[in-house]
């Protein structure tokens, strides 16, 4: 595979008032995305999560450091419009991206203001619809969709554009479980059947597991990177840096906690029934 986001040393202020120290965000932050990866990125608010994610389409500029998408450097004015056809962003708040008043028109408008001839981006408009399963809404008002309805239409109108990368900036925050769930199944599935590389977001650690890899990140810095099952072994330092884990991950802490010898990194439901019922079979032979 090859790399699609590469990003070197980078360092990254907030601007503040004169006479008050600089707000730092990111501090020497190096990391390399694939070319069809899924990432999960984590961190308590204020870690420099969305920080990062806004340095990958050029919204914010370095003070220092390298970040190049697809060979071309972000810091360069003139490479920021292809930059941010190859990598779209989605926000948390969808009706902060939802602009026209019917839901076709909305997914066209930034292929409106490319200057796509009408034909392409009615076929665009048509594939990035489906792809994200909302054909049969085209003709609504998106300000009468359900909050998962509106996320994938706006997940939509970054589709339409033909990235080859999404990233996805808490974007199931402010929906209900139904409409998380949605919004996941639509992630997951345009990673795995279309290829298009997607970093995600996330405080949720069920959204997290489902990922390729997972990177957590601490006070500005990347404090773990890896598989879930790796990332999530390390229960006690997910801890100290307050956040969650998997439930069957936490479980299976307590109960090593306990001295009852039984794997950490185990992600699913169905893998940890499997682990407990493994133990409870090995208790009820030992008192036969």
């Amino acid at each position: 595979m090859s790399k699609i986001i590469e990003v070197s040393q980078l360092n990254f202020s907030y601007p503040v008032d004169e006479g008050m120290a600089p707000a730092h965000a990111l501090h020497d932050v190096s990391l390399e995305i694939e070319e069809g990866e899924f990432v999960a990125i984590l961190g308590h608010n204020g870690c420099g999560k969305s920080t990062l994610a806004k340095h990958f389409n050029g919204i914010l500029k370095a003070d220092s450091g390298r970040v190049t998408v697809l060979g071309l450097d972000a810091s360069d004015e003139k490479n920021i419009t292809e930059i941010r056809r190859n990598v779209g962003m989605v926000f948390q708040n969808p009706d902060n991206q939802l602009i026209a008043t019917v839901v076709d028109e909305d997914v066209a408008f930034a292929l409106e203001n490319l200057g796509v001839p009408y034909d392409e981006m009615v076929k665009r408009v048509d594939e990035a619809l489906e792809m994200v399963d909302m054909t049969r809404y085209r003709h609504h008002a998106p300000h009468r969709l359900s909050g998962g309805q509106k996320q994938r239409i706006a997940i939509a109108g970054i589709l339409a554009m033909a990235p080859k990368c999404i990233v996805l900036d808490e974007p199931t925050a402010m929906l209900d479980p139904k409409g998380r769930r949605e919004v996941m199944k639509t992630i997951t599935r345009l990673n795995r059947e279309r290829g298009i590389t997607v970093i995600l977001i996330t405080h949720y650690m069920d959204e997290a597991v489902q990922a390729d890899r997972v990177v957590v990140m601490g006070e500005g810095e990347v404090i773990l990177d890896g598989t879930p099952k790796e990332v999530f072994q390390n229960v006690g330092l997910l801890h100290s840096l307050s956040l969650d884990v998997p439930q069957t991950a936490e479980l299976m802490f307590a109960l090593r906690q306990e001295d009852i010898k039984v794997p950490i990194a185990v992600l699913t439901e169905e893998d940890c029934i499997a682990e407990l019922e493994k133990l409870l079979g090995g208790v009820t032979h030992d008192q036969n």
